[in-house]
């Protein structure tokens, strides 16, 4: 994870948007249920929510009886999270600041959860054996991703975002989930691809007209989804993990 001091401004106090705001996350949201079908019983369960960023998702699996690590390259999320346990008796929850390439450190755990994080760590070679060695043999990682799957968007991602009147969103440095970086955790996990939703289409209106006139977009994304060739290029996806037994 890069770009530190990027985050710490992003996690601030006064930040436009809810990034700096901490609060309990919808229980029915479908990401996190997601990751619950995935990884089952949470009670006792040591879970890595990496990347925590304002700890929306540690309080979740908090909520469920789990003993959350929560880690996160910005020292500002850390302290705001840290914080909110403090003045609200939350004691299952451990806020540290840490690289995710240095999550081996931790021991074995139970779980990993990210949320868009993935994107952003290098190298990731290195990291996904670092991800191997934290979460123990048939434990299991779920991640919610972005999606370099498709020629097209990194084509405008690289000619056309950023310039003229289109805006770039996230960090200087961060670029989409490669699919050759899946392959490289396939060294390590039984790795599965979901795609909940097909979102191809309303990248068009997303940076071109600032998310108005969404619904015929909308409608070519619903549509197409049916198509397993087509849905594979959603930019959004699940990489979903089981770490092997030893011998393997």
């Amino acid at each position: 994870m890069s770009n530190d001091g990027f985050w710490d401004k992003v996690f601030s106090e006064g930040q436009e948007g809810s990034y700096s705001r901490i609060e309990m996350p919808d229980l029915q949201d479908p990401v996190l249920q997601a990751a619950l079908a995935h990884f089952g019983n949470m009670e006792d369960k040591i879970v890595v929510d990496l990347g925590c960023g304002r700890g929306a998702t540690s309080l979740f699996f908090a909520h469920l009886g789990a003993k959350v690590i929560s880690i996160d390259s910005s020292e500002v999320a850390i302290a705001n999270l840290s914080a909110y346990c403090q003045e609200n008796g939350i004691t299952n929850i451990s806020p540290i600041k840490m690289s995710a390439l240095e999550i081996s450190k931790l021991g074995e755990v139970d779980f990993v959860f990210g949320s868009m994080i993935l994107h952003h760590i290098e190298p990731f070679r290195e990291f996904s054996k670092s991800l191997r060695d934290v979460i123990k043999p048939g434990g299991r990682g779920f991640f919610w991703e972005n999606n370099a799957r498709s020629k097209i968007m990194l084509w405008f991602r690289e000619h056309v975002v950023g310039k003229f009147w289109i805006p770039k969103y996230g960090d200087p440095d961060e670029f989409p989930l490669m699919p050759s970086e899946i392959d490289e955790m396939r060294n390590y996990f039984d790795v599965e691809i979901e795609y909940p939703e097909l979102l191809y289409f309303q990248m068009i209106p997303f940076y071109f007209f600032r998310s108005r006139f969404n619904a015929p977009f909308k409608f070519f994304d619903t549509f197409f989804f049916r198509y397993p060739e087509i849905r594979k290029h959603s930019y959004r996806q699940y990489v979903i993990l089981t770490a092997r037994p030893e011998s393997q």
